[in-house]
């Protein structure tokens, strides 16, 4: 019995460290939904990132919890778009090793538009840059990167799931562009200006918003001018987002008929997992393509 022990025991230290134990997953956060479906693709077979802002809640002004301190507290790595965004945010990452993807070398960033015109403000920032197929696998490159140094063994997987993940952004960006280059003069409006990345990707005619946030109402001159601008132009889509104030829409269609696009920017309905921030712009894809052409 002693000899048998002593061979398991000797069987067990000629076991290197790696292969003794299953490696210790990263505690990775990201602060939204769309960011955690980014990461949830680059560490598909090693683990899955924590959302931090539940589905629903802001991600402009949300309270963090003491749940939420305590899980930002033991976390490896913090993924979030940035103060552009997340503004409650930057004093609880002081001193964490976080990914700031506003900050990252190749991402694209976009100006704020001007309500009425929809004209860029010079020294804004429009902070939804993951609807940007291009910008998502800027992001998803720099989390491999960034996971392959703080984890040596799934430093390969990590790269060649953002390799796969970047090759399946330009197939999607390429797929937007034929699916709306018969629509690319067919005017829309959106509630809240919050899909220009997604816009631009695919090459959509954006003619003004209604609000500046989904919780602020426009003045009446707004609603006026935007009413004007329906009627002229024959917008006839509107791109809303759950929640969103029905009345105010009606103001500005008035008699003329329209079609809403249920857009949720976020990718609330989405399932988590690998596959789950293509299928989120693929759904806005969707939706979009039936409001433009009155289609199902």
């Amino acid at each position: 019995m002693f000899r048998y022990l002593l061979l398991l025991l000797l069987l067990l230290l000629a076991v290197p460290p790696t292969m003794s134990t299953k490696a210790h997953a990263l505690e990775v956060v990201a602060s939204i939904r769309p960011l955690a479906l980014i990461a949830d693709a680059v560490m598909a077979g090693r683990g899955q990132a924590r959302q931090l802002v539940p589905d629903g809640a802001s991600s402009h002004e949300y309270a963090l919890r003491p749940s939420d301190r305590a899980l930002l507290a033991r976390a490896d790595l913090v993924l979030w778009v940035g103060p552009a965004h997340e503004q409650f945010l930057g004093p609880a990452l002081r001193g964490k090793p976080v990914i700031t993807a506003q900050t990252l070398p190749g991402i694209a960033l976009l100006p704020a538009r001007r309500l009425a015109d929809a004209m860029p403000v010079a020294g804004t920032t429009d902070p939804h840059l993951w609807l940007s197929p291009a910008n998502a696998a800027t992001v998803a490159r720099a989390l491999a990167q960034e996971l392959a140094r703080r984890d040596a063994g799934g430093a390969g997987l990590y790269r060649r799931n953002a390799d796969a993940f970047a090759a399946r952004m330009q197939q999607l960006q390429d797929g937007l562009h034929a699916r709306f280059a018969p629509l690319r003069n067919a005017p829309l409006i959106a509630y809240h200006d919050a899909y220009q990345y997604f816009e631009q990707s695919a090459g959509l005619r954006h003619r003004g918003s209604l609000t500046p946030e989904p919780e602020q109402k426009p003045g009446a001159r707004h609603v006026l001018e935007m009413a004007q601008r329906v009627q002229k132009e024959g917008i006839a889509c509107l791109l809303s987002e759950p929640g969103a104030d029905t009345a105010l829409a009606a103001r500005i269609f008035g008699r003329q008929a329209y079609r809403v696009a249920a857009v949720d920017e976020l990718f609330v309905g989405v399932p988590r997992g690998p596959e789950g921030y293509a299928a989120g712009l693929q759904n806005m894809a969707g939706e979009i393509q039936r409001c433009l052409t009155g289609k199902p």
